[in-house]
């Protein structure tokens, strides 16, 4: 509760006010943060949370490797966007059927900034979560000016369809007056068709658009020798599997495996 906290410092204010404040960061550590509203506190908080690691290896996939490859060379090139008075941003939009991976990739990124950039992940899962983030984060950023920030947009079709509210306020953070530097927006649909050109169509909302195809025969091999041990893979025919689960989504591989091994 608010009382179990005990300030033990002070917020310095204008016009000589001060404040009490809590123990203090300099920092974020490197992690998956969800915004929250702290109703004792009264102000937005960034909720820590786990990171899955059900997805978290990599397949022998072109898409995947230049995804992780784009995302280095971006946080790598600060001061080339500054030379030139860019805005420091990327934007990715995976797109494909439910359940051909899209999912761990985007683990796999977020795994990848915060080991090696020691970045920050913002999840955004709603239209509430983005309407926290867009009055946060400018906070966020006085804070942490050049720490990279990834920001996840599962389902952007839900988010951003038609004349809404979240829709005019993601086309400010992507290229309007609400843009923010330092930050890869990474973004996901299973229907593309129902994204607006106005936002699909723009290279400065998302300049890198990758299709998650089925998994092909290399990554279904790959992936079901790494959901199985060594004695598991004593009893099956791999390559017999791998035939048969032709046009089979990394989801189906998943359920093939909890129900026969």
């Amino acid at each position: 509760s608010i009382h179990s906290r005990r300030p033990n410092q002070w917020s310095i204010l204008e016009n000589d006010k001060f404040s009490p404040a809590y123990s203090t960061v300099p920092r974020l550590p490197a992690g998956v943060y969800e915004i929250l509203w702290d109703s004792g506190l009264q102000t937005f908080v960034l909720q820590k949370q786990k990171l899955q690691q059900d997805e978290l290896y990599e397949l022998p996939s072109p898409e995947i490797q230049s995804i992780l490859d784009d995302i280095t060379l971006f946080c790598q090139r600060r001061d080339v966007y500054k030379k030139y008075n860019f805005v420091h941003k990327r934007g990715i939009l995976l797109y494909g059927d439910p359940g051909c991976g899209k999912s761990g990739i985007i683990q796999l990124c977020m795994k990848n900034i915060i080991e090696s950039e020691s970045g920050i992940v913002i999840n955004i899962k709603d239209e509430e979560d983005f309407k926290s983030f867009v009055d946060f984060i400018p906070t966020v950023k006085k804070i942490e000016s050049v720490r990279p920030i990834i920001v996840i947009l599962e389902d952007l079709d839900s988010l951003a369809s038609g004349d809404r509210y979240s829709t005019t306020k993601l086309l400010n953070i992507l290229d309007g007056v609400k843009q923010i530097d330092n930050v890869v927006y990474i973004a996901t649909t299973n229907y593309p068709a129902k994204l607006e050109e106005r936002i699909t169509n723009r290279p400065s909302r998302f300049d890198r658009r990758y299709k998650v195809e089925l998994p092909s025969k290399e990554i279904r091999k790959a992936y079901i020798k790494n959901k199985l041990d060594e004695e598991d893979i004593k009893k099956i025919d791999i390559d017999q599997w791998v035939e048969s689960t032709k046009g089979m989504s990394l989801s189906h591989l998943k359920e093939l495996i909890i129900s026969v091994i």
